[in-house]
């Protein structure tokens, strides 16, 4: 085998990884109302005042799909929408006491899962891995 379709293997194999436990972590958090997007959104906004926009770019999703993720947050009283006082096209999104007891136990959900994926590694394996994936995202940018 050469270089190239080591590397190919080794992409297909993360590939797969991360859908997996993609699927582990939903399958985990449906039974709270929640998924991965819902929990990262939920995370955002708990560090303050953010619009729709900003939720848009952080997630790179459509507009649409923002709004329907939005739409059933609040629905569930997760979280709430205020306009903003000063631009009335905006909406600033917060999240609620509900939604900040759903986000901890998705949280402890989401470690939980990684803790025990992750165990067959050694400390130091961690470390590397974790140093080769910041080298490759600082090498896309």
């Amino acid at each position: 085998m050469n270089k190239s379709t080591d590397i190919s293997v080794m992409v297909e194999s993360l590939s797969r990884i991360y859908h997996n436990l993609r699927k582990e972590i939903n399958g985990q958090l449906v039974n709270e109302g929640l998924s991965m997007s819902k929990m990262k959104i939920l995370h955002l906004i708990t560090t303050g005042k953010t619009s729709a926009t900003d939720i848009k770019n952080y997630m790179g999703f459509s507009s649409r799909t923002v709004v329907t993720v939005l739409d059933s947050l609040e629905k569930e009283e997760m979280l709430k929408r205020q306009q903003s006082p000063t631009d009335r096209r905006v909406k600033y999104v917060y999240i609620t006491e509900r939604g900040r007891e759903k986000l901890h136990i998705a949280k402890k959900t989401h470690k939980t899962i990684l803790d025990r994926m992750f165990s067959p590694l050694s400390d130091m394996e961690l470390e590397k891995f974790s140093e080769i994936c910041h080298l490759l995202e600082t090498q896309q940018k």
